[in-house]
């Protein structure tokens, strides 16, 4: 009788964890390059000296890169613009206008130690709507970095279809 009672709650148990799992894409070292070298020529056709940071949602690091003669301060700028927008489905002037702005201004984003609100980071949103990761680009203007940084997404996009 114990082992049929045993029986009949472990059957219950394991019934229970057939819940189904969430399949989210995620961005390969492949994609991440090309994401990068996309963004790298168009500084190099530009003039411009950039740093790309390239994160997997909700912030790990996947692929950066660094231009020659980019100033040391731009290097930190540009991981946190990428792990700002990995972690909120917005981008870094998004969120800055989210801040300052409107008749509810949300200064909460001001106390989150690690968000950045500066041009030129913008969340990988795939067609579909999911979430993958960040791009942050730092080291010439606010709109330059920030075209840089859409031009990465929009290969990420391009390559990352179902």
């Amino acid at each position: 009788m114990k082992r049929i009672l045993f029986f009949l709650i472990a059957v219950l148990f394991v019934s229970n964890l057939s819940a189904e799992i969430i399949k989210k894409p995620i961005i390969t070292l492949n994609v991440a390059k090309k994401m990068a070298e996309s963004c790298l020529n168009l500084a190099r056709e530009d003039n411009k000296k950039i740093n790309i940071a390239i994160y997997e949602s909700p912030g790990s690091l996947k692929y950066y890169a660094s231009m020659d003669g980019t100033y040391p301060a731009s290097e930190e700028i540009s991981r946190l613009k990428g792990k700002t927008t990995a972690g909120l489905p917005y981008s870094t002037d998004e969120l800055r206008d989210m801040a300052f702005s409107g008749d509810n201004p949300n200064q909460g984003l001001l106390t989150l130690p690690t968000v950045v609100l500066l041009k030129g980071g913008v969340p990988i949103i795939l067609k579909d709507g999911t979430h993958v990761g960040g791009v942050g680009v730092s080291g010439a203007s606010g709109g330059f970095d920030k075209k840089c940084a859409e031009e990465a997404v929009k290969i990420a996009k391009n390559i990352m279809v179902e």
